[in-house]
């Protein structure tokens, strides 16, 4: 598979994202208490990784198939359990939340609304990139794939926000 300069600094870039949102979910999930939102922020971080091996076989020249049903192919799978690099990472720096006190009339952490305040936004812009680069690419399968990982991207999105919101960390307007 060929790629311009511009769909390889593309696919460059979404490497790069995705290997922040891997290490974002791992420490974010060492830094909560809460169960529920740990589990979210590990299940959201295995996607990543799975998106990242995605990448990693384009970049290598490699077309992946892809479930549709959002398993990842079987490959990315075996590539996940391979690549222990969500604990490379997890030695990294990162956002540490300002304030860990309870609101007194919410049932949430205040450093827990921030780190899923600090991901919901890194969702919003990897999501915005993914939709960027899938215009600016050729071939409809790298397409294809580019709007599988973005959609995933969106539902990591939807987790976070739906938990937020029953916590009474979000209300939208």
């Amino acid at each position: 598979m060929n790629f311009t300069n511009k769909e390889r600094m593309l696919l460059e870039d979404q490497k790069s994202h995705e290997e922040i949102c891997i290490q974002k979910y791992s420490n974010y999930a060492s830094l909560t208490n809460c169960q529920e939102l740990k589990s979210i922020f590990k299940q959201n971080g295995q996607k990543e990784q799975e998106h990242l091996n995605t990448i990693n076989q384009l970049l290598n020249g490699q077309v992946p198939s892809m479930n549709q049903q959002g398993g990842g192919s079987q490959q990315q799978q075996s590539q996940m359990q391979q690549q222990p690099q969500m604990q490379q990472m997890q030695g990294s720096s990162s956002f540490k939340p300002q304030s860990s006190s309870t609101s007194s009339s919410t049932n949430y952490n205040n450093s827990d609304k921030d780190l899923c305040t600090d991901i919901l936004m890194t969702e919003k812009y990897v999501s915005g990139a993914y939709d960027t680069a899938i215009f600016e690419f050729k071939d409809p399968q790298v397409r294809n794939i580019l709007n599988h990982i973005q959609k995933e991207e969106q539902q990591h999105g939807e987790s976070v926000f739906k938990y937020m919101e029953s916590k009474g960390m979000y209300q939208p307007q």
